[in-house]
């Protein structure tokens, strides 16, 4: 996992190592490889929730290096209420929601090809890298063939399969660039001062919106054709979260229930 590559061990809560755990006692710090800020004790405070028990997928040390490499895992076995194996990844409900959004989208998604290909030249933008929503989501859609550019507050990262990265600076780098050459945009920035102009998306477009705040102008994304406009995904985050508890009961507490 690339977040924890400048950090030191130490074990954690669910019985992995936790590469995380430590330096998050510190003190908010960046990390250098993601570009994501870690507030103080984020790390450790996931890390204390057991791998049965965590619901939302935020186990650092148990979920998230996994994230990265197993593009089977978001396609059939994190769907799969009969599978019993526990090293299998929980995603986060949101990232998830997302995910089967796109999925949905026929014109999109292949679902003839093999996996790790079916979204393959399909460019993504996610404006957002949270823990529950961006940075997940990037490297799923990127493990399922997508090229995402992943946009934060300071840094625009580009993500490819197998958990490849690299940052991108100059004209590349912008809102705008990446919006403009995308033919899916998702947006997830809780703030009523952000707003993507409709001239910046290109016709027959999927645009999610995930934020509470509407990040898209809606009147003038009407006049753009052929876009496929998803103003909220909350219902089918609940559902996936309802999932994942079913998944995880099955997986870890069915047996000593009976």
């Amino acid at each position: 996992d690339p977040s924890s590559s400048e950090n030191e061990e130490e074990s954690s809560p669910c019985g992995r190592t936790n590469t995380n755990a430590t330096k998050s006692r510190r003190g908010p710090y960046k990390n250098k490889a993601t570009g994501v800020y870690y507030k103080t004790y984020d790390d450790y405070f996931r890390d204390v929730v057991p791998p049965s028990l965590d619901v939302e997928g935020l186990c650092h040390s148990y979920n998230s290096h996994w994230m990265f490499r197993h593009s089977k895992d978001y396609v059939d076995g994190g769907m799969d209420l009969d599978q019993n194996d526990d090293q299998a990844v929980i995603f986060p409900c949101t990232a998830l929601a997302v995910a089967k959004i796109v999925e949905s989208c026929h014109w999109l998604y292949d679902h003839s090809s093999p996996i790790g290909t079916r979204l393959e030249g399909t460019v993504v933008t996610i404006i957002n890298r949270s823990e529950i929503l961006g940075r997940p989501l990037a490297a799923m859609l990127a493990n399922d063939g997508a090229i995402v550019y992943s946009i934060d507050v300071d840094s625009t990262l580009l993500f490819q399969s197998g958990g490849k990265m690299k940052y991108l600076t100059g004209p590349e780098a912008t809102v705008e660039h990446c919006v403009k050459n995308s033919s899916v945009v998702v947006t997830g920035v809780p703030s009523e001062d952000f707003n993507i102009p409709a001239q910046w998306i290109r016709f027959g477009s999927t645009v999610i919106n995930v934020a509470s705040e509407i990040n898209v102008d809606e009147e003038e994304l009407r006049d753009v054709p052929g876009v496929f406009y998803v103003p909220q995904v909350g219902k089918i985050t609940v559902a996936l979260l309802e999932h994942n508890l079913m998944l995880l009961h099955r997986r870890f507490h069915a047996q000593t229930t009976e």
